[in-house]
């Protein structure tokens, strides 16, 4: 019986999030014709992922380390355990961003509308096209965008332990002086672990911390190691600690 509710929550959650994706798609349309207007594509996105949280019984729950500057450009850099994880980022983080993410997500009809335009896809099984991605994030970062992340490059099946962290947002943070602001999603892979069609999913709270801000202004490439480090470090501190504490 608790399987058979699992599995009718991400039916339903499913469900609302096409109904109003397609409601929106025009206005998405329109609004991604034009570069001058991604961030209101992006408030959009927000707007309806608020929509769909509420009405599936998702309460988001986010809490900042520090204040952040919506004026300055930042590389937001999170883990990823469950296909809830987009979600938050868009409805959770009160900033404007682009997202770097798996080609994959570009193939979907409709939704892959936004990884032609505001978003950037990575297909990380092809070395040119992963150059010719992260060049793309370059020219975003020398426009004023920010970017949002997942340096793991994908879920990985040692969920809720984070996998080896991809470079390449560390280099781009590090030539470009640009901060980086670890986030640690703390309980998507519990509301719909990957992508909920083995074991569905269930309605609850989504927290997300995020963090202090790093500065990259005086690294070099010698520092990208511990860049890294203490990035990976930060955000699984807070899983562990927030899912595990006693």
């Amino acid at each position: 019986m608790r399987l058979f509710f699992r599995f009718s929550w991400a039916i339903l959650f499913f469900i609302w999030f096409l109904v109003f994706f397609l409601l929106f798609y025009p206005i998405f349309l329109v609004l991604l014709r034009n570069k001058k207007w991604y961030p209101k594509a992006h408030r959009l996105r927000s707007v309806w992922g608020q929509i769909i949280m509420f009405l599936s019984g998702l309460s988001p729950k986010t809490s900042y380390k520090a204040k952040l500057d919506k004026n300055e450009q930042y590389i937001f850099v999170a883990n990823h355990f469950s296909y809830l994880d987009i979600l938050s980022l868009n409805v959770q983080i009160n900033h404007y961003f682009r997202f770097l993410a798996k080609s994959e997500l570009a193939r979907i009809p409709l939704f892959g509308m936004f990884f032609r335009t505001i978003d950037i896809a990575v297909n990380r099984s092809s070395v040119r096209d992963s150059v010719s991605a992260f060049q793309l994030a370059e020219k975003a970062i020398m426009a004023g965008d920010s970017l949002g992340i997942f340096p793991e490059g994908g879920i990985a099946n040692q969920v809720p332990k984070m996998i080896k962290f991809k470079t390449g947002a560390f280099r781009i943070a590090i030539k470009h002086n640009v901060k980086i602001v670890p986030i640690s999603i703390i309980d998507n892979w519990k509301r719909l672990p990957q992508g909920g069609l083995e074991s569905g999913g269930t309605p609850g709270k989504m927290r997300v911390i995020v963090h202090e801000p790093i500065q990259t202004e005086s690294l070099t490439t010698e520092d990208l190691p511990n860049l890294i480090q203490t990035t990976y470090d930060t955000i699984q501190k807070s899983i562990d600690t927030l899912n595990f504490a006693r």
